[in-house]
């Protein structure tokens, strides 16, 4: 069995028994417009986002330019389970009401938004059982803040498929062999995520920080810095060519 389950999954339960996804103490607001309610001049191919302290909005199309995806980001203590909520479209503006004005420009564009609670859950190295295993969201939830999620989940159907072939049939060593090759991989995307998500919000120092870190790099640099998530993968090799 390989629970795929997600965030919620059920089978981990069964595997692992560590109870519910923890929030993060962040709230996600989104919206999906059609392309003509956003003003002309944010139409933009590329993704963009504005990053302020405790909130981030995020901009960009979807369909080849038939709608575009406005997705709000800020902190906060309200806890609702699931991902399709109602957003209260006070709250969202209270929140971003010290933000620059094409943000909150963009924001009085939308009168209906959706709501989901963040969480995650810490890394951990045993996500197997006999001939049960976890993939995905099921064995390593994360944050959004590096678009991970789903690569993982990927990453991890390519590995988990070569060592059961590897293995010939035998599931309960393909399942170790699989979690062991992708437990640390995973487990710094976790954490790499939730960093990104205190850098995107940050204030005070750790804004000055972030500021002292980051402003200096070139592009070539901030590709540089990214190669331990885009580079090549040990582990998603076979016959000593990439996957």
């Amino acid at each position: 069995m390989i629970g795929a389950d997600g965030l919620w999954s059920t089978i981990r339960e069964i595997v692992v028994g560590d109870g519910k996804p923890k929030p993060a103490g962040h709230i996600t607001y989104r919206a999906v417009p059609p392309t003509f309610e956003v003003p002309e001049q944010y139409r933009w191919r590329d993704m963009t986002l504005w990053a302020g302290e405790k909130v981030h909005f995020v901009l960009y199309p979807l369909r080849t330019g038939e709608l575009y995806n406005l997705v709000a980001v800020f902190h906060s203590n309200r806890y609702e389970e699931g991902w399709d909520s109602y957003g209260d479209p006070a709250e969202l503006h209270e929140r971003f009401a010290q933000t620059c004005a094409p943000v909150r420009m963009l924001l009085n564009k939308i009168d209906s938004w959706r709501m989901w609670v963040l969480c995650d859950r810490p890394p951990i190295k045993e996500w197997s059982r006999g001939r049960i295993t976890l993939l995905g969201d099921a064995a390593h939830p994360m944050l959004q803040y590096l678009g991970q999620g789903a690569c993982m989940a990927v990453e991890d159907a390519v590995c988990l498929a070569d060592k059961a072939v590897e293995m010939n049939g035998d599931y309960a060593a393909a399942f170790r062999a699989y979690q062991q090759a992708r437990y640390l991989r995973t487990g710094r995307v976790q954490i790499m995520a939730r960093v990104y998500g205190e850098f995107y919000h940050a204030s005070g120092v750790a804004k000055e920080l972030r500021n002292l870190m980051l402003g200096s790099r070139t592009p070539d640099d901030a590709m540089a810095g990214m190669e331990w998530l885009y580079g090549e993968q040990k582990e998603l090799m076979r016959g000593g060519a990439a996957i």
